[in-house]
């Protein structure tokens, strides 16, 4: 199964989504840092909306991170295996690794998932709002942590489904 077009571009538009709240985010701190620092008037609530724009940039552009290769990752057992078995077999035992790798991910992926809808059950229960000078429902953090753990699973899924094709794209 090659990797799904509309996934390729829902994530490509969150991630820039998320590149956009990231500059705005950095925006938002150099104003405060401005206001704080030249006016002696430091904002009450900016630092506290840029945690939480933060937070969602993060979430959002995390599966487009796995699409483009952009994870940090160590290649050097990838790399000796090519080496050993010079590229035979359209990279076997390179796809091979990249796929243990991924499913070492989905792991990761999987716990975390768990987790953040655990929290977001509890805070949606017991009413819990974020501990700032603005406080939020917490259950709205959670609910994008958990979408983003969502998207991320759904597009490794398909990252090790492409790298059962004839596909070469994800195997470095």
């Amino acid at each position: 199964m090659p990797y799904p077009k509309w996934l390729r571009k829902l994530n490509d538009t969150f991630g820039r989504i998320g590149g956009i709240l990231c500059f705005i985010v950095a925006i938002m701190f150099l104003v405060n840092a401005v206001m704080r620092y030249v006016f002696r008037q430091p904002t009450s609530w900016m630092t506290d909306y840029a945690c939480y724009l933060h937070c969602l940039a993060l979430f959002l552009g995390c599966a487009y991170t796995f699409q483009v290769h952009g994870h940090v990752g160590v290649d050097l057992v990838r790399k000796q295996v090519d080496k050993i078995t010079h590229r035979a077999h359209n990279r076997l035992g390179t796809r091979i690794m990249a796929i243990i790798g991924h499913i070492q991910t989905l792991i990761f992926l999987g716990i975390t998932t768990y987790a953040v809808y655990n929290q977001m059950i509890k805070s949606k229960t017991l009413g819990s709002v974020t501990e700032a000078t603005y406080p939020i429902p917490q259950f709205i953090l959670y609910l994008i942590m958990f979408g983003g753990c969502l998207l991320m699973i759904l597009t490794v899924v398909c990252i090790v489904l492409t790298l059962f094709t004839e596909s070469d794209e994800y195997i470095e």
